[in-house]
């Protein structure tokens, strides 16, 4: 979005044209980034912390104040291995458009693909794809065995499980967890062995090859990519027909990883709490986020607050097999009721920090989601709809219904809403579509996962006869459900379909106040099919 980042010190517009050298005060720990930008900072030296490498892209805009669009080349290759590629400066590549003093010496790889193209794959710009999603990633990744100080993993091959467990001392913000796209990646990171040594490799060549000049150590960044045998990289940059070479200025798409380690990942910390359904209260309110924030790269954040979610440059990940993840917590506490009425909604503030927590830090904190997962993996969740599927089966087998499923939907993010994810275990919220005819007259029935709220969504039921292929509605009506806080979006169902054409079943009460029995499964299935009658929505 046009100027809803705005990074301090920083002038408006600004060019990020090449990327250099990392640098650390010889008795510091902040790590930062030498920058060739256009215009110059407005004080200060031009670069900027290392937790910002999210937002590190050639050619990307700093401070934009207008819509500017990708002008390069774009090009899609599998790679076979990486073990094989060489790793050159630079300056040896015949695609630079122009030489940059600040980074010449920098490392890439070299390699061919298809159509007898030479790539130069800048090293910081594949670890930024790869590893830099966050800030915390970011920064940790110049830390010696970081992650053994944060994380304790344990394998059981035979059960095709693993369990990570998230260390109080563990620096990364606790509310990154109940991101389930985050979890996958960084049980990708931490168990898939490859990976993980990948990402090591950055502090080790950090340690070995950074040299202390005056009062700072400098460093050429350099890694040691993963295999990554089958992958497929989506890259845009700048193509060079005569020696038909290509400087990738960015990796936005990172398709058909095959994960190297257990289906089943739980996560567990003494920090986690899980939300409670429908009990107390919120007393205050929630703070309205204001439409710009201002980030300070220089200070530290307090620590006070959930971090500030902030999107740059998203990478899309796609696992060729979807890994089931699973944050879990002894602890809970209640979310959601009713809100106090004194609560009015407050400011938040829009000065925020992406540092690490400091002892001295003011600023309320911030995070990078550059991650945009794309796994295909909604059979993951199709537990969540056992009861009602089987009420589903119940109208075929006993009420001569035809019922057809079709696969489930992920509700999608929308703006800064997270309702599409579960308070309770931070997976994704899920939406069921089926078809059902009911003797001549069919029916589409759309049920949205509410397992996390102390009252179930009822179940929508539109005329079919009246929709045609429900497929091309069903994206506004996600993004409307979700903007409506899970209400039905009665208006748009009215003007798409009509008001006499859709109405709402409740969902069947459970007698324990738990998951619904087999005999009260029964007398759902029973009283939909005597609802779902033609007369109901003549």
């Amino acid at each position: 979005m046009t100027g809803s980042i705005h990074l301090k010190g920083f002038k408006d517009d600004t060019w990020l044209n090449g990327i250099g050298d990392l640098f650390c005060k010889t008795d510091g720990v902040r790590w930062g980034v030498n920058l060739s930008i256009y215009p110059g900072k407005e004080a200060g030296s031009d670069s900027t912390s290392l937790s910002n490498a999210p937002l590190l892209v050639r050619k990307n805009i700093i401070n934009p104040s207008k819509d500017y669009y990708p002008n390069s080349h774009e090009q899609s290759f599998e790679i076979t291995t990486t073990r094989d590629w060489d790793v050159v400066r630079l300056k040896n590549c015949p695609a630079l458009e122009r030489p940059l003093p600040k980074e010449l010496q920098q490392y890439c790889f070299e390699f061919n693909i298809e159509g007898g193209i030479r790539v130069f794959l800048p090293q910081f710009e594949l670890a930024r794809a790869l590893f830099f999603h966050n800030a915390y990633l970011a920064r940790s990744s110049v830390l010696h065995d970081v992650l053994s100080n944060e994380f304790i993993t344990e394998t059981e091959p035979k059960l095709n499980w693993a369990h990570i467990h998230v260390l109080d001392t563990c620096n990364c913000p606790i509310e990154l967890f109940s991101d389930y796209g985050f979890r996958r990646h960084l049980s990708w990171l931490l168990l898939d062995q490859e990976v993980r040594l990948s990402y090591e490799s950055i502090s080790r060549y950090q340690l070995l090859h950074s040299v202390d000049t005056g009062h700072y150590r400098r460093w050429t960044f350099q890694f040691d990519p993963p295999p990554l045998q089958g992958v497929i990289l989506n890259v845009r940059g700048r193509f060079e027909p005569k020696s038909r070479s290509l400087l990738v200025y960015e990796v936005f798409g990172i398709r058909k990883i095959v994960p190297n380690i257990p289906k089943v990942v739980e996560f567990t910390s003494p920090k986690f709490i899980t939300s409670e359904a429908g009990k107390g209260s919120r007393a205050g309110g929630d703070s309205r986020r204001p439409d710009e924030h201002n980030l300070d790269d220089e200070s530290e954040e307090s620590g006070e607050n959930k971090p500030v979610m902030l999107k740059a440059n998203q990478v899309v990940f796609e696992y060729e097999q979807a890994i089931e993840t699973r944050k879990v917590s002894n602890k809970t506490k209640p979310t959601g009721g009713r809100k106090d009425e004194d609560g009015e909604p407050s400011e938040a503030s829009k000065d925020v920090s992406s540092e690490e927590q400091g002892p001295f830090g003011d600023l309320p904190s911030a995070e990078w989601d550059a991650l945009d997962e794309q796994t295909d993996d909604a059979h993951l969740y199709l537990n969540k709809f056992e009861s009602y599927f089987e009420m589903l089966r119940l109208l075929e087998e006993q009420h001569g219904c035809k019922v057809k499923r079709y696969p489930l939907r992920k509700l999608p993010a929308v703006g800064r809403c997270t309702m599409h994810i579960l308070k309770t275990d931070g997976n994704p919220r899920c939406m069921s579509v089926a078809h059902v005819t009911v003797g001549t007259v069919g029916y589409y029935l759309l049920e949205v996962d509410t397992s996390d709220a102390s009252k179930a969504l009822s179940t929508k039921v539109i005329l079919a006869s009246a929709v045609g292929d429900i497929a091309k509605y069903l994206n506004e009506i996600e993004r409307q459900l979700l903007k409506a806080s899970l209400s039905w979006p009665v208006g748009l169902l009215d003007q798409l379909f009509g008001k006499n054409s859709h109405v709402w079943v409740a969902h069947q009460q459970s007698s324990a106040g738990g998951a619904l029995t087999a005999d009260e499964i029964k007398k759902w299935a029973s009283r939909l099919f005597t609802q779902l009658k033609p007369k109901v929505l003549a």
